[in-house]
């Protein structure tokens, strides 16, 4: 199943809630990009189908961050602007993992993640300059091989 990134979101959002956090944008913004990178990695299909742009700071998502960025720099409620939706199980354990492994993570930590060298923000960024389009052929590629890296290391 597909789902709007902004349901993405929303879901760690209110994860974050759950929990006593609250997320910055940044954080928000990274955390879907890197669920929809380890979907694609993990099931072959995109988590959602919405464009990822390659702006200056990384990875964005528009609808994202435009409907969240409302809400200032720390992001407080999950958006209205799209429907409430039931996680397919799958998705919805992908989404605990996430969350799991990357969600205490600092956004500037996060940020550098998404900014490697030679990874779908750089490549894109160079190829297309600001507000690029990043291919999900690009991330898919990136997180198989981040997968490839961290299965050899756990065989050294």
């Amino acid at each position: 199943m597909t789902y709007d990134a902004r349901q993405i979101a929303n879901w760690f959002v209110t994860r974050a809630q759950r929990e006593g956090k609250t997320l910055s944008i940044m954080s928000l913004l990274k955390l879907t990009y890197i669920a929809h990178g380890w979907h694609l990695e993990t099931q072959g299909t995109p988590l959602f189908s919405n464009r990822i742009e390659a702006w200056q700071y990384g990875p964005v998502i528009p609808e994202v961050y435009s409907d969240f960025r409302k809400q200032g720099v720390a992001v407080k409620s999950p958006v209205t602007t799209v429907p409430n939706c039931m996680f397919h199980p799958n998705d919805e354990a992908l989404l605990d993992q996430i969350w799991e492994i990357y969600g205490k993570l600092p956004a500037f930590r996060l940020s550098d993640m998404t900014h490697v060298a030679n990874g779908p923000w750089d490549v894109a960024s160079r190829m297309g300059g600001s507000y690029a389009k990043i291919p999900d052929e690009l991330i898919q590629g990136h997180y198989v091989e981040l997968r490839k890296k961290a299965e050899a290391a756990a065989h050294d």
